[in-house]
């Protein structure tokens, strides 16, 4: 039987999509699916990835290193550092800022549009107290349309540039970008005796760049695995399948590309997803985003409770690899456990296997079968294709934001940007 922590281990590397990294950790994951003779299959799309870079701030006789948002090329920049508390004044203030190196604390998806139509030269994100630098990237669109050219940076060390105010700076990114190919790993466990319900599992296995991502998202990849080794043994009822995405860490990539080639079959067939992002921490707190019903929000806790788990659950949508499949209604509930430091350090080099152990896992896990058990094997299938009508508007902003364009939606669009 998979040992989770001993697999945690063996994937702790940077495992970027579209990269060796991500193969290396496919190779991984197939070999201990080849084990439980499942039917097996790679679905390869394509994106641009990159190879992790370096930035450098120079100002008078100073030097400070900084890391480039990924997709963002080699650029040589020169320009007055101006230091905003408030991040809003960039959208409030359009304009003011033009040719400005703008230095704050934090980002949003959404700044990036305000940073071009302000005509920012460059941004410096100032990550959180107590971190190492956050790790961060354009999306695909922002890289094929244009964007700004964006670093990252510790506290510790914004703490520093924030002092040159108003001074003359030179910015200097060194970053290869690349077209490429990714692959989701699709693993179909067929039904004793099947209805046309299809239920799918599913979790990323890519990271960010220079992280193991042993939390984000080696406990989803590790919960994948081992839902695959009880229901191998326990064969449902009902038709499972179970896929690994790559790219969600640069925009939910890897799920955007199985929806869009699966399009017949999940308006046909199929019916609920739960999804695993986050998951290790010994000590901590567990969640379950419901992107659906109150009826099933009320399902999963009844179901989740007997079992002796007590989640924080509530209805609202989480920013992973359901969200895409909520553009054709299919209910989602996405599990993570969250609190400790494994958590608190994702998406930096210090998400890696010191912060996780079995222990930290064993919830995520026994939630995600025994929900995917009671579905599976129900004598009528339990859960309405359906989903509140107070989601459905954030569904459609949370896309918007996803990718700078108009999504396409299964029902009567509701937002309007």
């Amino acid at each position: 039987m998979i040992n989770p922590y001993r697999f945690i281990k063996e994937i702790g590397f940077e495992r970027m999509a579209g990269t060796e990294g991500e193969k290396k950790a496919a190779a991984i994951i197939l070999k201990h699916l080849d084990k439980m003779d499942l039917k097996v299959k790679k679905e390869p799309f394509e994106m641009f990835s990159y190879k992790p870079g370096s930035a450098k701030l120079k100002i008078k006789d100073r030097e400070f290193d900084l890391i480039p948002y990924g997709l963002n090329e080699d650029a040589d920049l020169e320009g007055e550092l101006i230091y905003l508390d408030n991040i809003d004044a960039l959208k409030l203030n359009l304009g003011a800022y033009e040719n400005k190196i703008v230095i704050s604390y934090g980002y949003s998806r959404e700044l990036q549009e305000t940073l071009k139509k302000g005509k920012v030269k460059a941004f410096i994100s100032i990550g959180m107290p107590q971190k190492k630098t956050g790790i961060r990237s354009h999306r695909q669109n922002s890289y094929k349309n244009g964007y700004t050219n964006c670093v990252s940076v510790s506290h510790d060390l914004g703490e520093k540039i924030v002092k040159y105010n108003g001074k003359k700076v030179k910015l200097i990114i060194r970053q290869e970008v690349f077209k490429t190919e990714a692959f989701n790993i699709v693993v179909d466990i067929p039904g004793e005796n099947p209805d046309n319900n299809l239920i799918l599992i599913s979790a990323h296995y890519d990271t960010v760049a220079h992280c193991a991502g042993s939390s984000d998202n080696g406990g989803g990849t590790v919960t994948l695995l081992k839902a695959a080794e009880y229901f191998s043994r326990h064969r449902p009822q009902r038709d499972l399948r179970l896929i690994f995405f790559s790219g969600e860490e640069m925009g939910l990539l890897g799920s955007q590309a199985y929806v869009n080639e699966h399009k017949m079959e999940l308006q046909e067939r199929s019916v609920f997803l739960v999804n695993v992002d986050v998951s290790g921490d010994p000590v901590g707190f567990d969640t379950a985003f419901v992107i659906g019903t109150k009826e099933l929000l009320g399902y999963f806790n009844g179901i989740s409770r007997e079992q002796g788990l007590a989640f924080n659950s509530n209805l609202s949508i989480y920013s992973s690899d359901g969200m895409p499949f909520a553009v054709y209604e299919i209910p989602s509930i996405s599990l993570s456990r969250r609190g400790g430091k494994a958590n608190f350090f994702i998406h930096t080099p210090d998400d890696n296997p010191r912060y996780v152990n079995n222990q930290g896992y064993k919830n995520t896990i026994k939630a995600a079968i025994t929900i995917l058990n009671r579905v599976l094997n129900a004598k009528i299938f339990p859960i309405k294709r359906e989903i509140d009508p107070d989601l459905k508007p954030k569904i459609e902003k949370y896309l918007w934001s996803l990718n700078f364009e108009k999504p396409k939606m299964y029902w009567q669009p509701i937002y309007q940007k």
